[in-house]
């Protein structure tokens, strides 16, 4: 039986990958590079084939749901590798592919990577404790118009929980979602179902390229970052919850166009968060 390898490339281009996962694609006899889930840098797939001194075959949304390439590659090849952008498992597509290839008696490994899914709450400086569900926000199509991304936001909102609005896209066409184009949806969807979500003067935070050299953060208004030019893609969106802790308001507050405001946290806010005793875990119990 084959041995399945799961790589997270992370967030831009092969110069993200360990020198574990380097050592480990340099001896399989086959590797893959999905993209269709995310995208790394142009021109990742050639300096990785460099890199690695032997080819790495891209594979399209149609080739990664079916399965096939993959389940055959295993069954000829021996240790087979697939290069997945972020984190391996982050999408149940890859979840479903190791399950696949369990059931057919093979072995799988992993090596995890940098997600979206942290680096950009991280980044924005808000606490990933206060996170409530992420959704996904799907490019606008003809007689497609799901209401699920909404109601995850309007919970959210609801609960004072961020929200991570991760942003549709289609490589095959070039087609990215960006950060002003899905707030502008977001207002037309508050306008038929007025939940709240996006009110008038809602600070949102827009995220563009996060993990490269040239990532970006515009923390404002919605109104005045759905003007913005973020430059390429890929972008993302976070919606606070409110209130936040000084450290949080304090660290947005210092991104570029943020609206000018009072000094923060012990320099004029006091703390509303207890400082004595052990910290305490998400789930209100002592580590």
């Amino acid at each position: 039986m084959g041995e399945l390898l799961f790589v997270g490339l992370g967030l831009t281009d092969e110069r993200d990958l360990s020198l574990r996962a380097v050592d480990l694609l340099r001896g399989c006899r086959k590797v893959f590079l999905e993209e269709y889930t995310s995208r790394s840098a142009p021109g990742t797939r050639d300096r990785l084939e460099a890199l690695l001194g032997h080819p790495v075959e891209p594979l399209d949304r149609a080739a990664v749901e079916s399965e096939t390439p993959l389940l055959r590659a295993l069954a000829s090849e021996g240790t087979v590798a697939l290069v997945v952008v972020g984190e391996p498992f982050a999408a149940t597509t890859h979840v479903s592919l190791r399950l696949a290839a369990e059931d057919r008696g093979h072995r799988w490994r992993v090596l995890h990577n940098a997600s979206i899914l942290t680096a950009g709450p991280s980044l924005s400086g808000l606490s990933l404790y206060k996170f409530g569900r992420t959704c996904s926000l799907p490019v606008p199509r003809e007689n497609y118009r799901p209401r699920s991304p909404y109601e995850t936001l309007s919970a959210n909102t609801r609960a004072g929980s961020h929200s991570l609005v991760l942003l549709d896209l289609d490589p095959a066409a070039s087609r990215y979602l960006t950060a002003p184009e899905a707030l502008r949806l977001l207002a037309s969807l508050e306008a038929e179902w007025g939940e709240g979500v996006l009110p008038p003067g809602r600070r949102v935070v827009a995220l563009a390229r996060v993990g490269s050299e040239g990532a970006r953060v515009v923390v404002g208004p919605w109104e005045t970052v759905a003007q913005a030019d973020l430059g390429p893609p890929l972008h993302a969106l976070i919606l606070p919850g409110e209130p936040l802790h000084f450290i949080e308001e304090d660290a947005l507050a210092r991104w570029e166009g943020s609206p000018p405001g009072p000094p923060k946290g012990p320099r004029g806010l006091p703390d509303p968060l207890p400082r004595r005793g052990p910290p305490v875990t998400p789930d209100g119990g002592r580590p």
